[in-house]
């Protein structure tokens, strides 16, 4: 997964992250991070906004400017409970901590030479989620 999202933050279509308020929040507006992919370096971003919002107030337009799946809230919603839960907790309410950020470079050129892989395993994953037929939900 680590690849995948990164290699989505390369292209540009991930531009947004969530986490578990209570990690507590090391970012602020105009700070640099190296995105990594097991330790490697694979690109730079600059935070742009960070607040807190609760689960259940994340809306479409930040589900799609996070830009997993096929960018639609329902997937959002789905994915983001299963790895909450994953990590033990979760709740509808839970206050999470939502960045946006822009890239600024991209260090490893064969990840993002791979991106159209990742996105394509993205927007099936989306499509399965959905099941046969169903149009996506914005």
């Amino acid at each position: 997964m680590e690849e995948r999202l990164a290699a989505l933050i390369l292209v540009g279509r991930k531009r947004a992250t969530v986490w578990d308020a209570r990690e507590g929040n090391p970012t602020e507006p105009g700070k640099r991070w190296v995105v990594t992919v097991h330790g490697r370096p694979v690109g730079g971003i600059v935070t742009s906004d960070v607040r807190m919002r609760r689960v259940n107030e994340i809306d479409a337009a930040f589900a799609a400017v996070e830009g997993e799946g096929d960018g639609g809230l329902d997937y959002w919603r789905t994915g983001h409970e299963a790895f909450f839960r994953g990590q033990g907790h979760f709740a509808d309410d839970m206050p999470l901590w939502c960045e946006t950020f822009r890239l600024i470079e991209v260090i490893d050129q064969d990840l993002l030479a791979a991106a159209d892989v990742h996105i394509a395993w993205e927007e099936a994953a989306a499509r399965a989620q959905r099941g046969p037929g169903q149009a996506r939900e914005s």
